[in-house]
C-alpha cells in the first residue's frame, strides 16, 4: 500500500527542486491505480492562507482517502472498478478553490467539446470533492451552478455553503445542520418544551433563518435571536421567556461565551448546537463549565467511529517517509514540534501525539460511496457507455445509484467498519445524506462535589426512517422546561407581521412582555408630525410614572404579583386617523417595531387597556371609535366628557363641575352671565353644553354667548356690557387672548374660568396684577406629589426614553443623539430640567395617573380572580381578563370634588390661586373662605326685566313657587339620589373585606394603632363583667331566690351586653360587614335598652297609680307589646342598612389606602334618630316618675340613667363632628363604653348588691278580728310589704303567701281556720342574729333551708292588720 502514497508524493519533490516552493504547493496529488476506471477528486485546503502552515488535519483526511482507496483497489472483487484521487491545494483561497477544481475537471476531459472526444477516455468523473472551508465551498458552488456535476461535502460547513448556494446533487456524508436540528426536535419533545431563544454569532444569518424555519415547522417557536458579543447579553436572556437556551456558535466561542460569569450563573438550560461541525473532546468537555456553574449544557455532535488501523498506517508512513518528502516533513516538524532538517521521534512518540481527524469517518464514507457507485455503473454496460463522458444523464444516473446503494462493509474493507451500512436517503433540499450517522445529545453540569458530570442523553442516529434512543440516567423532572404561551409572538400567532414606524413606537424598558397597556398621545403635531408647541409633555410622563410606581405605591396590597405587562406610547400625531388606526391595528393583526436593537411584536389580544390623552378632534374620533362596541377593552380617558360603553375617566364629568358652578353662582347672586366659549375645543364645548342645559333650571341665565376661538383679539366684539360676571369655557391660550381684550374696557368683570382655562396666566404674565378676583370652578387636585418632584428632578439621563428626548431637544434646542445633530447644531448636557412652571396645573395629569390606578386595582382584582395562584399570567386570565377588567370599570365610581379658587396676590409681585370651597354631590358647597372683591362694593349680576327675561317664560301653574325658592335653597342640586351612603365603592365592584376573620384579626390596619388595644381591653372586660351579672341573675332564678316575672330585667341586661359587642366593631377595620354591623347594632342595642326603660317606666307608674289591689289589674303583656314595637320600628330602620350593596370602600392618598365606611358622619347621626326620640321619652318619663320608691327606689335610678344617658349623646354627638375622621370610631366607642356602664352601674348595681348581702327569710302573721290579707296587700307603708325580690320589678313581684303545712296560697282558701299560720317572705341581712325572749316556740318552717320569723296573735301592734315581726332561730 505504501508505494502508491509515495508516487502520489514524487511529482511534489521534483517539482520542489525546480521552482519555488510557493508556487508548488498548488500541484496536485494523484493516486492512479493500475487500470483505473473511475476518478474523483477536488481541491482541499493544506495550507494556510500563507501557504506556509499546514492543516494537519487536511493532511490527514487526503491519507484516508488514499488509505481507503487502497482497501478498495487491492481487493480483487473491484478490478474493474478501480477508483483513483485528485487532490490540489488551495492555501485556503476561494480563488485557488475555483482553479484546482478546474484542472481537475479538465483532467478528466470535462471542457473537451463533444466534437473532439475519443472512445478512449480514460477513467470516468464520478464527481468532485468539495473544499471543506466554508468560503472555498461557496467558489465552487459558483461553478457548480453552471455545471451539472455529483459535488461530495465531508464538512458541515462545506454542505452549509452548497446548500446556501442552492445546489442540486449534492451529498454529504457528514451531520449537516438539517441533521443536528432534527435531532434537537426529538430532544424538545422528550424535554416536553416548544420554546427557545438563539444565541448566534452574527455571521451565519442564512443559517440560523434555516434553522428557525424548521423549528418552527416541528412547532417550535424562537422567542428571539441574539449575537453572543452584545452587551448585556445575560439580561436579555433574563428576561426572555424561553428557559432553554440555543446556541449557533463555533466551540471557540461557545466556550468564551460560557465563561462569563452572568452566563453560567443562570439557571437555565443551554442546547449546543454545532454550527461548524466541530465537536468538543472529552478534555474540552471538562473543561467548558467552571466549578460554580449553575447552567446546564446539553451538547449536540457527532459520534465518531475510532480508527486505530489507520492510525497505524499513518505513524508508520511517517516514520518512514517524513525525511524523504517535503510535505510529511513539514507535518511533522509542526505538529510535533521539532526543527532542523532531522526531527528524532520514534514510533512511541509519534503514536502519543497522534490525534484522528474528526472527518475521517466521513472521508471513508465518501471514498466508498464514490467506489461503490463506481462498482454499480461498471456492472452494467450500458450505464458504462452513459458516463463514457460527463454529462447531465450521467450525473442523474450517479445520484440514482447513490439512493439505490446499500453496500456492507466487509472482511477486505477496513476492519473498523465492518459491518456498516452505506446507504442514503434524500434530506430537507433534496441533499443526499448517508445513513448511519449518529449525533448524541451529552449532558454537562456541576455535581454538588464541583465535579463536572456528563450523561448521554439520547442517540439519534440518521436515515430514512431516522431512531432515537432516550437514556434514563438523568430524571426528565429534572430538567427545564420552556413553553411557548399563545399570547406570544413567536408563538405561532403571526404568520403576518405588519411594520410600523419605530419613531412613533415607544416601549418603555423595551423588551418582550405577556402584556400591554397603549397609551395614545399628541407627542407631535402638524402635517408633518414634527411639532411639539402644543406638546402636554405631563400627561406621558404621568403615564409612565404611575405604571412604574404602582406596585411600590400600595406595597401592603401585593398587586399584580408575578404579573409584568409593558407600558407603550403611541404618538398619534394629533391625528385621529391614526389614533383609530394604532387600536384596530392592535386588535387585529400583529405589527413590529425596532427599538433599541430588539424587534418588539404585539399580538392581538394582548393590549389589556388602552390610556387615551389626546386632544380635541382625535379624542372625539377615539372615542367614537370605542363607543361602537367594536373593541371589547377598556379605554382610560382624561377629559371630562361623558364617556362612551368601553371607556372610563376619573375625572368629574362635565355636568359635575357645571353643577358646582351653578352652586357657587347661586351663593354669590350671579344670576345674570355672559359666556365666553372656544367652539373649536371639543372639552370646552360640552363643558359649556352641560352648563347650558342646567343653568336655567338653577336661576341663572346666560345674556350672551361670545365665540374666543380660532379668531384673533383683534377680531373680537366688544365685551357685553348687561352682566356684571363672564364664564369662560376655553383653552388657556384662548383664555389669556380674551382677557388681553377686557383691559381695553372699564366695566368691572368677574371672569370664572373653567377648565384648562384655569392656566391662563402662563401666556398672560405682564398683566396678572390686573386679574385679580378671578374665579377657577376645577376639579379637585389629586395629583401626587412625588410625581411633581420626579418631574423637577428629570433629566434625560435619568429618563433615556427617545419621546421625552424630543421634548427636550425641542425645547431646548439642542441635540442629544448625533442624528439630531445636524439639526440643532450643538450638544446637550445631558442635565436639561422641565419647567414645571410653565406646565400649569396638570389636572389632566393627575386624573389620568388616578385612571390608570383604578385600572390596574381592576387588573388585580380580575387577576387574583382568574388566576388564585398568581404565579404569572395563566390563559384564564389572557383569554377572559380583558371582558372582566372592562365590566369591573363599568361599576367604578367617578370622582365628583370640584373646587373652587380665587386668583390673589401671595407676595411681591407674586400671584396664585388660593381655595375658597369645595363641592361634591355629597357634601354640596362649602366655601371656607369669603370671596374678595376687588371692586368698589360686592359684586352683583342678577337677571332683572326688561334686560334679562329667562325667567318670564315659566309656566306658573306648573312651578308655583319657582319665584319664592332660591336655586341654592334646592336639595337637588348636590345630591342626585336619596341614598346616604354611596351605590358603589372607589374601586372595583367588589365589596370591601378580608379573605377570613382571621386575616383580620392578624393583619388588619387596625393594629397600627396603639390605643385600640387598650379598648379591646376595656371592652372585653365589661363584656365579660356584664356577662358574670346575667348569669348570676339566671341562677339567682334557679334557686328561686328572685321570684316573679325577671324578663325585663334580663332584656336589659342583653342589651347591655350588646352595647359593649357594637363598641368592637368600631375598634376593627371598616370591612363591608363590619360597617352594616355597625350602623344596625348600635342602632338596636340602645332601642332594647332605652325601650327597656320605657317599659318599666310605665310599669311603675301604673303600679304608683292603681296599687297593688285585685280589682283593676293591668297584664304584664301589654308591656311587652310595647317593648316588641319599639324593638320592632328599629328593625324595620335597619333594613334599609341590610339593602345597601357597598357600605365600605378603600381611601386612598398619597402612600397608603385605608378601609373606610361610605356613611358619613350626617348620615351616621341620622341614622340614630330613632335612638334619640327614645331617649328624650325615656327621659321625661322617668323625670315624672323619680318621687316613686316603689321596687327600692328603681324610678331614682332610672331618672339619674337617663339623665346621664343625654349628656353622653349630646356630649359624643357634638364631639362627632369635630373630631378628625381618623378618631372619630374611637369617639363612638367611648360613648358606648359610658352609656352601658351607667345602665349595668345604676340599674343593676343595687339590686345585684342586695341579691349578694340579704337573705330570703319567712315571716309567719295571724289573722286578727276575722280580718283578710286585703289590709296586706294594700300597706304600702309596711316594711313587709316594701321588701320584694330587688331584682324583680315592681309589677311582677307579686306578694308570696304561703302554707307552712301544704304550701297552698292562702288568699286560695279565704275561709281556712284563724289558728293556720300565714308565711310571707321578706328580706334580711346576711349577719348573725340572737334569739329573741320570746314566749312562743319554733314552729315549723315552709322551707328548711328558709329561716321563719313568728309573729304573736294576742299582742296588739301599732298598726292595724299585722303583728310585729319576732325572728327567731
Amino acid at each position: 500500500m505504501q508505494w502508491i502514497l509515495l508516487a502520489a508524493f514524487v511529482g511534489f519533490t521534483a517539482a520542489a527542486a525546480a521552482v519555488d516552493p510557493l508556487c508548488s504547493v498548488y500541484d496536485p496529488f494523484k493516486v492512479l491505480p493500475d487500470n483505473n476506471k473511475f476518478q474523483i477528486g477536488g481541491a482541499f485546503p493544506l495550507h494556510e492562507d500563507d501557504c506556509k502552515k499546514l492543516q494537519p488535519e487536511t493532511v490527514q483526511e487526503i491519507v484516508v482517502i488514499q488509505w481507503a482507496l487502497t482497501h478498495w483497489n487491492q481487493n480483487p472483487a473491484n478490478y474493474n472498478a478501480k477508483l483513483g484521487l485528485y487532490a490540489g491545494d488551495t492555501c485556503s483561497r476561494a480563488q485557488e478553490a475555483l482553479s484546482q477544481s478546474l484542472r481537475f475537471l479538465d483532467s478528466v476531459g470535462y471542457h473537451e467539446p463533444k466534437e473532439c472526444r475519443t472512445e478512449n477516455t480514460g477513467a470516468k468523473l464520478l464527481g468532485l470533492i468539495a473544499p471543506k472551508d466554508h468560503s472555498s465551498s461557496s467558489s465552487l458552488g459558483t461553478l457548480l451552478t453552471v455545471a451539472d456535476l455529483p459535488v461530495a461535502a465531508y464538512s458541515s460547513q462545506a454542505a452549509t455553503a452548497l446548500l446556501q448556494m442552492q445546489l442540486k446533487n449534492i451529498i454529504a456524508t457528514t451531520p449537516t445542520v438539517e441533521v443536528y436540528v432534527e435531532a434537537l426536535i426529538k430532544l424538545m419533545t422528550a424535554l416536553r418544551s416548544n420554546l427557545v431563544t438563539i444565541v448566534e454569532d452574527g455571521y451565519n444569518s442564512e443559517v440560523v433563518k434555516r434553522v428557525i424555519s424548521q423549528l418552527n415547522e416541528a412547532d417550535i417557536f424562537v422567542s428571539d435571536s441574539l449575537e453572543y458579543d452584545q452587551t448585556e447579553l445575560a439580561q436579555a436572556l433574563e428576561d426572555s421567556d424561553s428557559e432553554i437556551i440555543l446556541s449557533l456558535l463555533p466551540k471557540k466561542e461557545l466556550a468564551a461565551t460560557l465563561n462569563d460569569s452572568s452566563i453560567y450563573k443562570m439557571d437555565k438550560l443551554w442546547i449546543s448546537l454545532p454550527i461548524d461541525g466541530e465537536a468538543l473532546d472529552e478534555t474540552e468537555m471538562m473543561e467548558l463549565l467552571p466549578v460554580d456553574a449553575e447552567i446546564e449544557v446539553i451538547l449536540l455532535q457527532q459520534q465518531f467511529i475510532d480508527l486505530p488501523q489507520f492510525r497505524d498506517y499513518f505513524i508508520r508512513v511517517l516514520k518512514n517517509n517524513y525525511q524523504s518528502y517535503q510535505l510529511l516533513t513539514s507535518y511533522v516538524q509542526q505538529v510535533y514540534n521539532c526543527s532542523g532538517a532531522v526531527c528524532e521521534v520514534d514510533k512511541h512518540q509519534l503514536g502519543q501525539l497522534y490525534q484522528q481527524s474528526k472527518s475521517a469517518e466521513a472521508v471513508v464514507r465518501m471514498t466508498y460511496a464514490f467506489a461503490a457507485v463506481g462498482q454499480r455503473i461498471a456492472s452494467d454496460a450500458a450505464k458504462e457507455r452513459l458516463c463514457a463522458h460527463p454529462s447531465p444523464e450521467c450525473t442523474a444516473l450517479i445520484m440514482r445509484e447513490f439512493l439505490a446503494l446499500d453496500y456492507t462493509f466487509g472482511i477486505n474493507d477496513p476492519s473498523e467498519m465492518a459491518g456498516e451500512r452505506l446507504r442514503f436517503f434524500k434530506g430537507r433540499e433534496n441533499i443526499l445524506l448517508a445513513s448511519g450517522m449518529t449525533v448524541k445529545a451529552i449532558e454537562l453540569f456541576i455535581d454538588n462535589d464541583g465535579q463536572t458530570s456528563v450523561h448521554n442523553l439520547m442517540t439519534y442516529t440518521t436515515g430514512k426512517q431516522p431512531s432515537v434512543t432516550l437514556s434514563s440516567n438523568h430524571l426528565a423532572d429534572q430538567r427545564k422546561r420552556s413553553i411557548c404561551s399563545p399570547y406570544r409572538p413567536f408563538c405561532g400567532n403571526c404568520p403576518n407581521v405588519q411594520l410600523v414606524n419605530g419613531e412613533r413606537h415607544f416601549l418603555s424598558i423595551p423588551r418582550h412582555y405577556p402584556m400591554y397597556l397603549i397609551g395614545l398621545f399628541d407627542l407631535h403635531g402638524g402635517t408633518a408630525c414634527q411639532s411639539m408647541k402644543a406638546t402636554d409633555i405631563s400627561l406621558p410622563m404621568a403615564f409612565i410614572h404611575t405604571v412604574w410606581t404602582f406596585k411600590q405605591r400600595f406595597p401592603d396590597l401585593s398587586l399584580l404579583k408575578n404579573l409584568d405587562f409593558g407600558a407603550l406610547l403611541v404618538d398619534s400625531c394629533s391625528s385621529g386617523k391614526q389614533a383609530i388606526e394604532t387600536v384596530v391595528r392592535a386588535e387585529t393583526q400583529c405589527f413590529r417595531f425596532n427599538q433599541a436593537g430588539r424587534n418588539i411584536t404585539i399580538v392581538p389580544g394582548s393590549v389589556f387597556g388602552y390610556v387615551s390623552a389626546l386632544h380635541g378632534d382625535s379624542q372625539e374620533a377615539l372615542k367614537g371609535y370605542f363607543s361602537s362596541g367594536d373593541a371589547a377593552v377598556a379605554l382610560v380617558a382624561a377629559d371630562s366628557d361623558s364617556t362612551p360603553r368601553h371607556a372610563f375617566t376619573a375625572l368629574p364629568g362635565a355636568r359635575s363641575q357645571a353643577l358646582a358652578l351653578l352652586r357657587f353662582l347661586n351663593r354669590m347672586h350671579w344670576q345674570f352671565v355672559t359666556v365666553a366659549i372656544s367652539e373649536q375645543d371639543p372639552e370646552s364645548l360640552s363643558a359649556f353644553r352641560n352648563f347650558e342645559r342646567l343653568a336655567l333650571d338653577r336661576g341663572v341665565c346666560l345674556a350672551e354667548v361670545v365665540n374666543i376661538g380660532g379668531v384673533r383679539v383683534d377680531n373680537l366684539p366688544p365685551v357685553g356690557t348687561s352682566t356684571n360676571v363672564t364664564i369662560v369655557f376655553a383653552t388657556a391660550r384662548d383664555a389669556a387672548a380674551y382677557l388681553s381684550l377686557t383691559l381695553r374696557s372699564h366695566r368691572k368683570v368677574v371672569h370664572v374660568m373653567m377648565g384648562d382655562a384655569h392656566d391662563w396666566y402662563l401666556h398672560e404674565p405682564q398683566n396678572k396684577k390686573m386679574f385679580q378676583g378671578i374665579v377657577s370652578v376645577q376639579p379637585k387636585d389629586i395629583l401626587h406629589h412625588d410625581f411633581r418632584e420626579w418631574m423637577e428632578t428629570t433629566t434625560p439621563l435619568t429618563l433615556p426614553e427617545n419621546w421625552y428626548w424630543s421634548f427636550i431637544e425641542d425645547r431646548w434646542q439642542c441635540a442629544l443623539t448625533q442624528k439630531s445633530k445636524l439639526t440643532y447644531g450643538k450638544m446637550c448636557t445631558g442635565d436639561e430640567l422641565l419647567d414645571i412652571a410653565s406646565l400649569g396645573r396638570m389636572t389632566k395629569a393627575g386624573y389620568l395617573s388616578r385612571g390608570i390606578e383604578r385600572f390596574l386595582f381592576a387588573m388585580d382584582s380580575v387577576y387574583r380572580k382568574l388566576c388564585p395562584t398568581q404565579s404569572g399570567l395563566c390563559l384564564e386570565f389572557y383569554e377572559g381578563g380583558r371582558e372582566l377588567i372592562l365590566t369591573q370599570l363599568k361599576k367604578t365610581s367617578v370622582e365628583d370634588d370640584v373646587e373652587i379658587y380665587e386668583y390673589l396676590q401671595v407676595g411681591n409681585d407674586e400671584y396664585d390661586y388660593r381655595t375658597l370651597g369645595n363641592w361634591s354631590l355629597n357634601g354640596g358647597l362649602r366655601l371656607h373662605s369669603l370671596y374678595r372683591s376687588f371692586f368698589d362694593g360686592p359684586v352683583e349680576s342678577k337677571c332683572q326685566p326688561p334686560m334679562c327675561k329667562c325667567f318670564l317664560d315659566g309656566d306658573f301653574l306648573q312651578r308655583p313657587l319657582d319665584s319664592f325658592v332660591y336655586a341654592s335653597e334646592q336639595v337637588d342640586t348636590d345630591r342626585s339620589t336619596g341614598s346616604y351612603v354611596r351605590r358603589q365603592p372607589a374601586f372595583g365592584a367588589e365589596k370591601v373585606g378580608y379573605q377570613s376573620v382571621f386575616e383580620h384579626l392578624s393583619m388588619g390596619q387596625w393594629r397600627q394603632y396603639t390605643h385600640n388595644f387598650v379598648l379591646l381591653a376595656l371592652i372585653s372586660v365589661l363584656t365579660i363583667i356584664a356577662v358574670a351579672v346575667l348569669v348570676l341573675v339566671l341562677v339567682k332564678l334557679y334557686l328561686r331566690v328572685v321570684k316573679g316575672n325577671q324578663s325585663l330585667g334580663i332584656s336589659l341586661l342583653v342589651g347591655i351586653i350588646i352595647l359593649y359587642i357594637t363598641a368592637y366593631f368600631f375598634v376593627f377595620d371598616a370591612t363591608d360587614l363590619v360597617c352594616r354591623l355597625r350602623v344596625v347594632m348600635h342602632g338596636f342595642g340602645y332601642s332594647l335598652c332605652f325601650g327597656v326603660m320605657i317599659a318599666k317606666a310605665t310599669q311603675l307608674r301604673n303600679a304608683e297609680t292603681l296599687g297593688f289591689g285585685n280589682v283593676v289589674h293591668i297584664s304584664f303583656w301589654n308591656y311587652w307589646l310595647l317593648l316588641f314595637f319599639i324593638i320592632g320600628v328599629q328593625i324595620a330602620l335597619n333594613t334599609r342598612w341590610f339593602a345597601e350593596p357597598f357600605m365600605s370602600t378603600l381611601a386612598v392618598s398619597d402612600a397608603h389606602s385605608d378601609m373606610v365606611c361610605t356613611l358619613g358622619k350626617q348620615e351616621f347621626v341620622l341614622a340614630n334618630v330613632y335612638v334619640i326620640i327614645l331617649l328624650f321619652l325615656a327621659l321625661f318619663i322617668n323625670s315624672i316618675n323619680r318621687n316613686i320608691k316603689r321596687n327600692y327606689k328603681e324610678t331614682k335610678w332610672l331618672f339619674v340613667s337617663s339623665v346621664l344617658c343625654t349628656l353622653i349623646w349630646l356630649a359624643w354627638i357634638t364631639a362627632y363632628f369635630m373630631v378628625p375622621n381618623e378618631i372619630k370610631e374611637t369617639v363612638i366607642v367611648a360613648e358606648l363604653i359610658c352609656c352601658a356602664s351607667i345602665l349595668l352601674g345604676l340599674l343593676f348595681g343595687p339590686k345585684i348588691y342586695i341579691l349578694l348581702s340579704y337573705e330570703p327569710v319567712v315571716v309567719e302573721y295571724k289573722e286578727s278580728q276575722g280580718n283578710n290579707m286585703v289590709l296586706f296587700e294594700r300597706d304600702d307603708d309596711l316594711p313587709s310589704v316594701r321588701a320584694v325580690s330587688p331584682a324583680s320589678s315592681s309589677g311582677s313581684s307579686t306578694r308570696t303567701t304561703v302554707s307552712a303545712h301544704s304550701g297552698r296560697g292562702l288568699s286560695a282558701n279565704p275561709h281556712q281556720d284563724q289558728e293556720s299560720p300565714v308565711f310571707h317572705t321578706v328580706m334580711r341581712k346576711k349577719t348573725k342574729v340572737r334569739r329573741s325572749h320570746s314566749g312562743h316556740e319554733m314552729q315549723i318552717r315552709a322551707h328548711p333551708d328558709v329561716p321563719v320569723v313568728h309573729t304573736q296573735s294576742s299582742r296588739p301592734s301599732p298598726p292595724p292588720g299585722l303583728k310585729r315581726p319576732t325572728i327567731i332561730h
